[in-house]
């Protein structure tokens, strides 16, 4: 028994943030109808691929998104198609819209009709800048996010140009609030009724550096980049010869033993005795610490660290990560068949539940695959009424 057994959600549209957000859904019980164009998730097309690049069902990011989930593919442009989606909305608990702000409603899909229809339904869209304002119909991506945002005003170098994210890692957080939100309204939804959740990711995006925002709403201060001498021993990941580690200072007493730690006698200099004296000789001090890391190997740099009782980091790529003792140890990966694709590691029980533990049932689903089961299992059409809408290009 999982938390979300018999809750019915609609998923429409082509989003990151939304099929992460149904992903875990479908995780923890939800049960998950992809709502599908005729062509498919664009996700699907996402390179890179396992295997053979044609196949729309081996994008490696359409894989991890969408495990545990039932696949239907319907016509947009058609009126019938439309007619099945608010029949799914009917007997629907939750829909979350992945969609451009009024696409659906061009499509004649009115969410106030569907809220009017279905008095407990919980719908979510997820936008790049919400469903209004003037900002509302922007074309996007992601780097415009995390600039309009915020965020890459304070991410990069003290003197260099501002930087976003390697990674589209707003779009998943945006998810996650999604998910918040829509529990939320679930939770109420049989004493409040059901409601609309307008979740914006560059607003995502602009919750996520509150220490910049406190800072001007505080001092008048504007919190840029930096600092101008990067922390030798704080935040920042330095080279070793195999990878990026790193120390951090929390006591007074910690640069003797750091200096004591890497066999560097030279960073007992006097020069270096005092915060300010090793502010003042930050170059010098940086060739020490980092000629002395090019000999060290990161994993030995890391655990002889703790030894001493330092504070040390280090980066963990994608292959050590699947070796990672901690995330062996507390059952993060879960191996998952996609089809003929076996085996795959996937993270599982993203929230930490012990009891009952999210754990993808089964693979993402091949475009369509669970049309017809759909229609007849919910909606309780006829196997011919279905034949005909498929050779009528309404559905696949």
């Amino acid at each position: 028994m999982l938390p979300l057994d018999g809750v019915l959600v609609l998923e429409i549209g082509s989003s990151i943030s939304a099929s992460y957000c149904c992903k875990i859904l479908a995780d923890y019980g939800a049960n998950i109808v992809k709502i599908e164009t005729i062509d498919g998730d664009s996700i699907r097309n996402e390179e890179p691929f396992i295997k053979d690049s044609s196949n729309i069902d081996h994008s490696t990011l359409f894989l991890s998104l969408n495990t545990g989930k039932k696949s239907i593919s319907v016509n947009f442009d058609e009126e019938n198609s439309i007619d099945l989606i608010v029949q799914l909305a009917q007997k629907a608990d939750v829909i979350v819209d992945g969609t451009p702000p009024k696409f659906l409603e061009q499509k004649g899909l009115l969410f106030s009709n569907l809220l009017n229809n279905n008095t407990n339904l919980v719908i979510t869209s997820i936008t790049p800048y919400g469903q209004n304002g003037p900002n509302s119909d922007w074309e996007w991506s992601q780097i415009s996010l995390e600039a309009f945002g915020g965020n890459m005003y304070v991410s990069g170098d003290y003197d260099g140009e501002p930087m976003s994210f390697g990674v589209p890692l707003f779009q998943f957080v945006a998810g996650q609030v999604a998910l918040s939100s829509t529990m939320m309204a679930l939770l109420c939804a049989d004493r409040l009724g059901g409601q609309y959740i307008d979740v914006s990711i560059s607003e995502v995006v602009t919750s996520c550096i509150p220490y910049a925002l406190q800072y001007y709403t505080y001092t008048g201060a504007i919190w840029g980049r930096g600092p101008k001498n990067r922390l030798l021993f704080g935040v920042d990941l330095w080279p070793t010869s195999n990878g990026h580690v790193g120390l951090s200072v929390i006591r007074s007493t910690d640069f003797e033993e750091i200096a004591a730690f890497l066999g560097v006698p030279e960073m007992y200099e006097e020069k270096f005795s005092t915060p300010q004296g090793r502010e003042e000789n930050y170059e010098e001090l940086k060739s020490l610490y980092l000629n002395r890391l090019q000999e060290i190997d990161k994993d030995d740099f890391f655990h002889e660290a703790h030894a001493w009782r330092l504070m040390a980091s280090r980066e963990l790529n994608p292959k050590e990560l699947l070796h990672c003792e901690q995330l062996i140890e507390r059952e993060y990966f879960t191996n998952v068949d996609h089809g003929k694709l076996t085996g795959l590691p996937h993270v599982s029980n993203v929230l930490g539940l012990n009891t009952t533990k999210g754990i993808p049932r089964e693979g993402s689903p091949s475009l369509g695959q669970h049309t017809e089961d759909i229609l007849t299992t919910i909606l309780n059409i006829d196997s011919n009424v279905i034949k005909d809408m498929k050779a009528k290009g309404v559905i696949k």
